[in-house]
């Protein structure tokens, strides 16, 4: 055995291993890394983490722009990407690129 949780200390909601080191994490209204080292930061609801590596969590956000909420449809303007947020564990923003961040079968990460 490696660790060990009581339950009730635990997010179950989206729990999940990530990382090249292994974390134990979790995400809801913020993300929540219970293992190997305990931290927290609140995330938005379009951000979801990708991975986790040398000290930073990397997010995927989608974002849209021009969406008529009144007549729940796209406008002439209407735009939609997405973009990898890099995070310290306090959740301090370190970058924002636009692109979509990609694991190829290797192993190795790109932005698309």
């Amino acid at each position: 055995m490696i660790i060990q949780f009581n339950i009730a200390d635990v997010d179950l909601y989206n729990l999940r291993i990530i990382g090249e080191d292994i974390y134990i994490t979790s995400e809801d209204d913020e993300f929540v890394s219970y293992y190997p080292e305990s931290f927290r930061f609140p995330t938005t609801p379009n951000e979801s983490v990708r991975m986790i590596v040398d000290g930073k969590v990397y997010l995927s956000a989608w974002v849209e722009k021009g969406w008529d909420d009144d007549n729940n449809c796209a406008t002439e303007e209407y735009r939609y990407y997405e973009k990898m947020i890099v995070r310290d564990f306090k959740g301090n923003v370190l970058s924002e690129t636009i692109g979509s961040l990609q694991q190829h079968p290797d192993g190795t990460w790109w932005i698309s």
